[in-house]
């Protein structure tokens, strides 16, 4: 056959990608981020309006505190000059007390409204945002997906929103209040005395220029990041979601390597930020002191000049300023979440900003009043937009009469598959058009044109969900308003049509059993006739059947077809099919060949011309004489009707799944602290350890200036106070501000450099680890519903991300306050124990009890959010994956509605947690009023009576005021870790959970030798948690060299005896033997290497065609790979057809092989299969998707491959004209052999094998 023939032009879809990748990206912007607040509703806006006032009036609260604090001086210095008496003295200080109290009061209202209005906001805003995400990528037109790269729906479901709340919710109120704390605190000092305000405020340029353009430089750099990460979730999602293939192919160290590659770029330009994050933190910190050592130089200077002539107003002004200077503290490091926030929205906005030219929800176009169903296609021509210059299809017209079943046949990549896409409006003709009752499809509105249709595509698609769920996907928007009783009514319907009610019937929850993923826990037979359901429940006027029967066995597709002929009366029906035993009876039978009409009649006319359809017909001719079988109907109604312990077995697992986490007596999943998570993670660090110790020591550097400060301060108070002021002293100590800018500027650049290069280094580590740890689980972990491609995908991207917090800047932060409590107060108690024990365990007990239930409250709503996001990333995920199906069935609307309750569910259940969570950490950061009042009030008398002098007060309330601000900024940055202690829990507990099937020491050198006899002896086998049995007792040899066939009716077993024989399952009882020896003692590795599987569902991977057929050779590539590679491409008939394709092996398969018609992915999976030469070659309908011609070559490739390599071979199929030559055929019928022998045999004999080759005989009626 001609390549050109059967190419299918997406493989060019490269082209565009490469010419988007040459494109230069639009660089993140912090705008990015406030565009965001778009997706905000008028709640949200007087939510974030209503935090924006209280988070400034709750950042002012300290300052004002100031004033109280100045005033107190003044009335301190007239009290020690005798100006005012004890008594009058006492009352004074009561009054400021009492406003002390008040500011308490003020500041814990604000707090608590501040943040939980902007959090509750953020909360909502992104669940728009989610919402907004998901319902651009369903309305996004279908050919964009081909080539764009929009990166993992997990990823920017759950990771970057994640990212972005941080940005607009907690962060961004923080950032509000240390703002407010900042400009109110030069507010009052303006006020009080604005030339020392002014001297002191020009600092400020410095440190917005320097955070500036820091952050304008750290974006980019982000955005790169996660682009990067972004790559790596889409292909970890390809993984999963194939992992069977890469398990038989023992391609988890490729995998992991290929996985890795994404980490290190990212890696490598996340590094990049380290410099710049210490230039940031340091210069940050070097200005707030250095404003700080002005402030005194200056302040002491107008005062003994007379400038300024209250000693309460320098204290007034120089308080503000420090409080100014340690608001930076606050300001600091919500920087990179911002940063981080606007590179996430970037990669959002990358996808947001690509308009739709074909909405599928949009109400342009005519809606016509009836459909009667009647198509043409006019001179249509059309290429694919990377290939312009080559038509798939050539100036084609088709006729398809209204009510009459028309068949398309041809050979894979004629063309077919290409009408059913403009049909749906996939895709645009290049010219001519398609008219629907005389209409221009293109004018009509895309939602009602396709609801007008029915699609069964060749690969099945079904979503997770129950079944009755699935088949109700199909309904009519007429349907859906129906009562649930009428809707289960219509459900069963059209399952009894579809063959399926009875198989449903005997699952133990119905039609309400929960599927897996893409309907993993049903047989390819179910899935089929589940899928024709749903295409049938709304009755459609036009119905498009793409290989729709391709995945039955002959009883069952016998049934089956009988039951669309049944549907298909009074409709159009579109047939596009291989096996002409399905179109034979069909009103017009159409050839499609290099894209173009080459015969067009019925079946009786096109034989009669003896050409093309001829041809195909004696290639898939298995009839045999009337005589040669008994027509036993008892016997064959038993292999229809039979629906197996497996079939029943691995739907009622997906019930189950969750249960198989605490199986046999396990342990509940442990539950770690915040302090063991971080001490488990250190422990691993070895090779960052001396990194971690050196920012730890600069971390005690920067929280001993806290101290440090307030002895200056105490000092400086004296200074001023003394009836004869030194300027000496007065400048020593101001310099001695200068000295501690100038530590923090280093200790500051040490912190901010480690702790990103800590941060990227753990990112890479622990999401290798997580990959490295998910891809070798055994295949049951993957059954589970709660371990999704989706939900796995977001895990990886997610838990990671959480992890940098036990390590990154947050946690050094935390550190310094830490200290900083702990030397604050530890300076007090040694100063003045009396007034500084009260004012410690005072506020101390009440400050971390308040944290720690802030911390639990938030720790417990974190795992279950997480948990539900998880959920729903996999929910939209599924949906964008599934697109053609998605929009074939016009379920767009659903899918957003479904996600939306979702995360509906998120939000009231965050909402109620928080109300009471925020309480706790509103008295957090108000307390420290409290304690300054209690402070005040003792340290009066104490003062009052001689006890304590000036200066040791003023040190000891200086120590437990910055003790007090440091608590409030501990527990403000302690939310993250909150995320970081669940993250950890994750990883930990994955780690305890071992794989059964893997290679050990004791079998790693222990192989087998495929060569030899195969035995399989009376095994037994059920999936776990089931008591129901799948097989029963099946015993079968395979001698080497042997084509051996197994055949049967759908879920008979066939499906689980490879997987036993790939050793994805070990038996229940019995056993598998090579050569005598038991494949459960033998290196997984080195048994898997032997043999080669190819699934009826072909499995490519984003990569070139080149790296997808390599991946089957075990070790490294040499120099004869590429003999081997052409070898293996000539046996599966693909050689040609990649060898005329520009790029050749070099051409990109896409995600998911989607830049290939179902044949050519096929032969692509052959080859691989085929590459590494097995000793046992294990085919799952494999040539299902073939042509006849095809199919062919491939056959007697593989027959010659066998001869040559003296490989076995064990073949699954329906098609009996894929087996009738195989040496030995095992018909199974429920678990177990019921007939062996050859082809002539089993028809001599007359029994089930006969019936099933009778079901597929085109002449059986002759």
């Amino acid at each position: 056959m001609d390549a050109d023939n059967e190419k299918k032009i997406l493989v060019e879809d490269s082209t565009t990608t490469t010419t988007q990748r040459d494109e230069p990206e639009k660089q993140a912007e912090l705008g990015d981020l406030w565009r965001v607040f778009r997706f905000a509703d008028r709640l949200d806006w007087i939510l974030n309006f209503t935090s924006l006032i209280c988070s400034i009036a709750s950042g002012a609260a300290l300052p004002l505190m100031t004033i109280v604090f100045g005033q107190f001086t003044g009335r301190f210095s007239d009290y020690a000059s005798g100006k005012i008496d004890p008594e009058g003295f006492q009352d004074e200080v009561n009054t400021f007390v009492l406003w002390f109290v008040y500011l308490f009061v003020g500041k814990f209202v604000l707090s608590y409204l501040a943040t939980l209005t902007v959090t509750v906001s953020g909360i909502r805003t992104t669940r728009v945002l989610r919402q907004r995400f998901l319902e651009h990528l369903l309305r996004t037109e279908i050919w964009y997906f081909d080539t764009a790269n929009v990166g993992s729906p997990a990823t920017q479901m759950t990771t970057n929103v994640t990212r972005i709340n941080q940005g607009i919710a907690e962060k961004l109120s923080l950032l509000i209040q240390g703002l407010a704390m900042f400009v109110s605190s030069f507010v009052v000092a303006i006020a009080v005395q604005w030339k020392l305000a002014l001297i002191t405020l020009t600092v400020v340029p410095l440190f917005f220029f320097i955070i500036g353009v820091g952050m304008t430089l750290d974006a980019p750099i982000e955005a790169k990041v996660q682009g990067s990460y972004s790559q790596a979730n889409v292909f970890a999602q390809e993984v999963m979601a194939s992992i069977r293939t890469v398990h038989a192919f023992w391609a988890q160290g490729r995998m992991i390597v290929r996985y890795d590659d994404y980490l290190k770029e990212a890696h490598v330009h996340g590094k990049k930020k380290s410099f710049m994050y210490g230039v940031m933190s340091s210069s940050t910190y070097f200005c707030m002191y250095a404003g700080n050592a002005l402030a005194f130089w200056q302040g002491f200077r107008m005062y003994q000049s007379g400038e300024i002539d209250s000693v309460g107003t320098v204290f007034t002004v120089v308080l503000s300023v420090l409080l100014a200077s340690s608001s930076i503290g606050l300001l600091y490091p919500q920087v990179p979440a911002l940063a981080n926030g606007a590179a996430a929205a970037s990669e959002l906005f990358k996808v947001f900003d690509k308009p739709s030219s074909l909405d599928p929800l949009g109400d342009e176009g005519k809606v016509p009043e009836n459909c009667h169903g009647h198509l043409e296609a006019e001179n249509v021509s059309f290429s694919y937009p990377s290939r312009p210059d080559t038509n798939v299809l050539n100036n084609i017209s088709l006729n398809i009469p209204a009510g009459k079943t028309t068949a398309i046949v041809g050979a894979s990549g004629s063309g077919k598959s290409t009408i059913i896409g403009l049909l749906e409006r996939w895709y645009l003709p290049t010219s001519g058009r398609f008219l629907l009752d005389g209409m221009d499809v293109s004018m009509l509105n895309v939602k009602w044109l396709r609801s007008q249709m029915a699609l069964v595509q060749q690969e099945p698609v079904l979503f997770r969900g129950t079944v009755f769920e699935n088949v109700a996907k199909g309904f009519t928007e007429v349907q859906k308003a129906l009562s649930l009783d009428d809707q289960r009514k219509l459900v069963q319907e059209a399952c009894e049509a579809s063959y399926a009610h009875e198989f449903i019937q005997k699952l133990e929850q119905g039609y309400n059993t929960y599927l897996g993923e893409r309907g993993g826990t049903l047989s390819g037979g179910q899935k089929q006739r589940v899928a024709i359901a749903r295409s049938v429940v709304s009755n459609p006027k036009i119905l498009l059947l793409d290989e729709a029967t391709s995945a039955l066995d002959p009883n069952a597709e016998r049934i089956v077809q009988k039951a669309l002929s049944r549907v298909s009366q009074e409709r159009t029906t579109v047939v596009i099919a291989h096996r002409i035993s399905t179109i034979k009876d069909a009103d017009n039978i159409v050839v499609v060949s290099a894209g173009q009409v080459v015969e067009q009649g019925n079946h009786e006319e096109l034989l009669a011309l003896n050409a093309h359809y001829a041809r195909l017909i004696r290639a898939q001719n298995l009839a045999v004489s009337a005589k040669d079988v008994h027509k036993d109907m008892s016997a064959k109604q038993d292999v229809i009707e039979v629906e197996t312990d497996e079939e029943v077995a691995r739907v009622m697992t997906a019930r189950t799944e969750k249960s198989m986490l605490l199986k046999d007596g396990d342990a509940k999943p442990k539950d770690r602290s915040i302090l063991t998570s971080i001490f488990l993670i250190l422990k691993e660090q070895k090779t960052l350890l001396p990194h971690i110790i050196v920012a730890a020591l600069a971390c005690s550097i920067a929280a001993a200036t806290w101290p440090g400060q307030a002895v200056l301060f105490s000092r400086l108070i004296t200074a001023f106070s003394s009836s004869q002021p030194s300027a000496s002293d007065a400048n020593f100590y101001a310099l001695m501000f200068f000295v501690i800018a100038l530590g923090n500027l280093v200790a500051y650049f040490t912190i901010g450099y480690i702790s990103n290069h800590v941060a990227q280094s753990i990112s890479h580590q622990y999401r290798l680890e997580l990959f490295s740890r998910m891809v070798v689980m055994n295949i049951d972990f993957f059954d589970r519903t709660e371990n999704s491609s989706g939900a796995l995908a977001s895990t990886l991207s997610s838990v990671p991300t959480s992890l940098t917090e036990l390590l990154g800047l947050n946690i050094y932060v935390v550190l310094v306050m830490a200290v900083n409590i702990t030397a604050s107060s530890i300076l007090a108690l040694a100063y003045g124990w009396k007034l500084a024990l009260v004012m410690v365990f005072a506020g101390l007990p009440l400050l971390m009890g308040s944290g720690y239930f802030k911390i639990r409250l938030e720790s417990r709503l974190h795992e279950s959010n997480e948990a539900r996001f998880r959920e729903s990333a996999s929910l939209a995920s599924e949906a964008v994956s599934a697109l053609r199906t998605v929009a074939s069935l016009t379920a767009e609307s659903d899918f957003i509605q479904a996600y939306s309750e979702t995360l509906s569910s998120i939000v009231a259940q965050s909402v109620k947690s928080l109300s009471i969570s925020m309480v706790a950490y509103a008295f957090s950061q108000s307390i420290e009023f409290l304690v300054m009042a209690l402070g005040f009030w003792y340290g009066s008398r104490l003062i009052s009576s001689g006890e304590y002098t000036s200066e040791q007060f003023f040190l000891i309330f200086m120590g437990i005021l910055f003790a007090g601000q440091a608590g409030a900024q501990l527990f403000a940055n302690l939310g993250s870790l909150t995320r970081a202690k669940g993250a950890a829990n994750y990883l930990f507990n994955l780690r305890e959970e071992q794989s059964v099937v893997r290679e050990t020491d004791e079998n790693k050198d222990r192989g087998p030798d495929l060569g030899q006899p195969i035995s399989v002896d009376n095994v037994h086998f059920k999936y776990k948690s089931r008591s129901t049995k799948v097989l029963h007792g099946l015993s079968m040899d395979i001698n080497p060299s042997q084509f051996v066939a197994v055949c049967g009716p759908s879920g008979c077993g066939k499906s689980t005896l490879v997987s036993l024989l790939e050793r994805y399952y070990d038996p229940t009882s019995g056993k598998i033997c090579v050569g005598g020896q038991d494949i459960k003692d033998v290196s997984p590795r080195l048994y898997r290497n032997e043999m080669s599987m190819v699934q009826q569902e072909p499995v490519l991977y984003e990569g070139s065609v080149r790296e997808n057929i390599l991946m089957g050779l075990d070790g490294d590539i040499d120099d004869t790979s590429d003999e081997r590679l052409n070898d293996a491409a000539r046996q599966a008939n693909i050689l040609e057809f990649v060898s005329s394709l520009p790029e050749g092996f070099n051409t990109p398969c896409g995600a998911r092989g989607t830049a290939f018609s179902g044949g050519q992915r096929q032969r692509i999976a052959i080859a691989r299969a085929l590459i590494r030469r097995p000793k046992l070659l294990l085919l799952d309908e494999a040539t299902s998707a073939l042509d006849t011609h095809s199919e062919q070559l491939v056959q007697e490739a593989l027959e010659q491959t066998r001869k040559e390599s003296g490989c076995s071979v064990i073949a699954v199929a329906h098609r009996l004209s894929t087996i009738r030559n195989a040496d030995v055929i095992f018909v199974l019928v429920g678990g177990k052999v019921v007939e062996v022998g050859t082809h002539e045999e089993l028809q001599a004999k007359g029994g089930v094998y006969a019936d099933m080759c009778q079901a597929q005989s085109l002449d059986r009626e002759a």
